[in-house]
């Protein structure tokens, strides 16, 4: 008897399911048919060739697995392109309440975000590196995340969804990606190439096909990504005798929690550089023309230890009696002094006075243009 669409589609499902959890066929199999109620996969065909086939309940029943498995329904292969095409940038969001908390959950380039009032937990990707959990130390009588039992609740939540993302990455690579064959060789899920022994160029360790597989193509030692896993070490002078091997012993998995508290309120900082960009800012505002806006943009601006100010105008930029009013304001805002002065410099345009009648940057390029042209060598001397 032919195989109908159901024990197609049970077939097609278990290959998905042992891509998604990277065990081999036979066990996924075996698997489904054990939720069918038979003990192995072999009693399934031999149902069918008998005439049995899948209800349509059975059927969303082994669906169902996936549909917890994966992130989103799929089960199927997408319309456009495949998971990680599609979730580089995940949209949807899932919301949730823990103890009655709300918070959300999103997926960005394989990390897992999850965030309440005040407090941040974050899952990398890569299967050997810590979870944190960010805490803003102002929000302590203002949710239970303080609390163990609160944290808790949350990773397994976090780290469920992380699983999810793992499943729907693994779903979609080369199935030798994931599974090595007998000499331990796997394919790299981006480059294609095989080998049974690979090098991290992040940190120069040398893994088995076996450990780079079951991370998920991430440094077991590292965390670096697949695009730093390579079939040889090129980039090493003693070439493959010049990595470090990785033992079975030195990969731990996914490390405990970690857990930050501070205080997350913006601070202002007025280093230097803050500090000339404000005093700049409003030299250009008191200016009323071009020619001073010239010399706010070309004054010298000091900032001294104790964040003192030294201004230094050009003469010839700046009037002698002008006071800088909005610079001055803002000095006093930020609790500093302010001390001018004026010198002669080398500018950067001749006829400085000609910005004195224009306020339009415009008009004063146009001025000066024509009274550089004026000096052309062929024009006749009057």
């Amino acid at each position: 008897m032919k195989p109908t669409y159901s024990l197609k589609k049970l077939k097609e499902l278990s290959k998905r399911y042992a891509r998604a959890q990277q065990v081999p066929l036979h066990e996924a199999r075996d698997f489904v048919a054990g939720k069918l109620g038979f003990p192995h996969w072999n009693d399934v065909t031999k149902a069918h060739r008998t005439g049995w086939n899948p209800t349509q309940t059975q059927l969303s029943s082994i669906e169902s697995l996936l549909i917890g498995l994966l992130p989103g329904n799929e089960t199927g292969r997408p319309k456009q392109g495949s998971y990680i095409a599609n979730s580089i940038f995940e949209e949807d969001l899932q919301h949730g309440k823990i103890k009655g908390h709300e918070y959300q959950i999103s997926v960005s380039l394989g990390d897992v975000h999850m965030c309440g009032t005040g407090w941040h937990l974050h899952v990398p990707e890569a299967p050997n590196k810590a979870p944190r959990l960010e805490i803003a130390k102002q929000i302590e009588h203002e949710a239970p995340v303080y609390e163990t039992q609160f944290q808790h609740h949350a990773l397994r939540i976090a780290l469920k969804r992380a699983e999810q993302v793992r499943a729907g990455i693994a779903s979609d690579w080369p199935r030798r990606s994931t599974k090595p064959d007998k000499e331990g060789v796997v394919r790299h899920p981006i480059s294609g190439a095989e080998s049974k022994k690979w090098y991290c160029l992040h940190c120069d360790s040398s893994m088995t096909g076996k450990q780079i597989a079951k991370s998920l193509w991430h440094c077991p030692s590292c965390d670096a990504s697949p695009l730093d896993i390579h079939e040889n070490a090129w980039w090493l002078e003693d070439g493959d005798s010049g990595a470090k091997p990785l033992e079975d012993i030195d990969i731990q998995g996914r490390p405990d929690l970690v857990v930050d508290v501070a205080d997350t309120r913006l601070k202002l900082e007025l280093d230097p550089e803050r500090i000339t960009l404000l005093i700049r800012s409003a030299l250009v505002e008191d200016a009323s023309n071009a020619s001073e806006r010239l010399g706010a943009l070309f004054a010298d601006i000091n900032i001294h230890e104790d964040n003192d100010v030294w201004i230094t105008f050009d003469e010839d930029l700046w009037p002698e009696h002008k006071e800088p009013v909005s610079a001055l304001a803002v000095a006093a805002l930020l609790g500093i002094r302010v001390e001018q002065e004026l010198c002669l410099r080398e500018l950067p345009f001749a006829w400085p006075g000609l910005g004195e009648h224009t306020s339009s940057t415009v008009e004063y390029t146009e001025m000066m243009l024509k009274a550089y042209a004026s000096q052309r060598a062929d024009k006749s001397i009057e």
